[in-house]
C-alpha cells in the first residue's frame, strides 16, 4: 500500500480563506457600536497601523490649531512664578522662547509621545498575554492592535478640542483642559497636582480604558486577570504621568 496520501473524490480540500481583518471604517464604528466583535475580529486577523495613523493625525492637527490659538504668556508664566529655581530676570526669556518654539516643539512630542505610549503599552500587554492568556499567547502585533485600537474611541473628543479652540479665545489653557468632559472642567482646586487628577477622570479617558480591558479579553484572550493586570497598567500611566508632570 502507498504511504501517499489518499485524494478526496473532488480533490483536494480547498484551504479555509484567511481571515481579513477589519476596515478603518469597521474599526471607528465598531469601537462605539460593536467593540467585543471587533475585537474576536481583531484576534482573527490583527491591524493596527490604520489607527494609529488616524490618531496621530488628528491629534496633530489638534496640536496645530490649539498651538495658534493658545496665549503663551498666560500658558507659562503662572507656573514659572511659582517655581523658586526660576529667576524673576529670566521668566521673559523663557515666554519669549516659547512664543517662538512652543508649536514645533508641541507638534513633536504629541507624535512622539502618543507613539512611545502606543509600543510601551502594547509591550506590557504583551508581556502579560505571555503567561496569562487563555491558549495560545498573542502576538506583538494583537497586543498592537489591543492598545491602538480603542484609542479611536478619543477621536470625537479631540474634535471637539479643535473646534473650540477655532470658535473662540483659550487663554492659557492645554487642550485636556478645554473640552467640558472631566471633573477637573467642573471643580476647580488650588493644589496643581490635584487639579490634573481632576482632568485625568474625564469620560473618553475611561471609555478608552473599558475598550482596553475587552480588547485585553477578546483580542489577546487573557483570563480576566490579566485583563484586569491591563487595566491597572493603563490607569496607572494614564492618570500617574499626568499628575506628576503637572506644574
Amino acid at each position: 500500500m502507498s504511504d501517499q496520501p489518499m485524494s478526496s473524490l473532488y480533490g483536494d480540500r480547498p484551504e479555509p480563506p484567511k481571515p481579513i481583518a477589519p476596515s478603518l471604517l469597521d474599526q471607528i464604528l465598531g469601537v462605539f457600536t460593536s467593540p467585543v466583535e471587533l475585537f474576536q475580529r481583531l484576534n482573527k486577523a490583527p491591524s493596527w497601523g490604520p489607527a494609529l495613523g488616524v490618531v496621530l493625525g488628528t491629534a496633530l492637527v489638534l496640536t496645530v490649531i490649539w498651538g495658534l490659538k493658545v496665549d503663551v504668556d498666560e500658558l507659562l508664566r503662572p507656573a514659572l512664578e511659582r517655581n523658586p529655581q526660576v529667576a524673576s530676570s529670566q521668566i521673559d526669556l523663557i515666554v519669549g522662547f516659547y512664543k517662538k518654539f512652543l508649536l514645533p516643539l508641541s507638534v513633536f512630542s504629541t507624535l512622539f509621545f502618543t507613539a512611545l505610549f502606543t509600543f510601551l503599552t502594547a509591550l506590557l500587554y504583551w508581556l502579560v498575554g505571555r503567561s496569562m492568556a487563555e491558549g495560545e499567547p498573542p502576538t506583538y502585533r494583537h497586543a498592537l492592535s489591543a492598545v491602538a485600537v480603542p484609542s479611536l474611541v478619543r477621536l470625537p473628543s479631540m474634535l471637539l478640542t479643535a473646534m473650540i479652540c477655532l470658535a473662540g479665545s483659550i487663554g492659557g489653557l492645554t487642550p485636556e483642559k478645554i473640552p467640558p468632559t472631566s471633573l477637573g472642567y467642573f471643580v476647580q482646586v488650588e493644589s496643581v497636582k490635584v487639579h490634573a487628577l481632576l482632568y485625568s477622570l474625564d469620560l473618553f479617558f475611561f471609555a478608552e480604558a473599558a475598550l482596553l480591558f475587552l480588547a485585553a479579553r477578546h483580542t489577546l484572550r487573557l483570563r480576566t486577570g490579566g485583563a484586569v493586570g491591563c487595566l491597572l497598567i493603563t490607569l496607572t500611566l494614564g492618570i500617574g504621568l499626568r499628575v506628576l508632570g503637572a506644574k
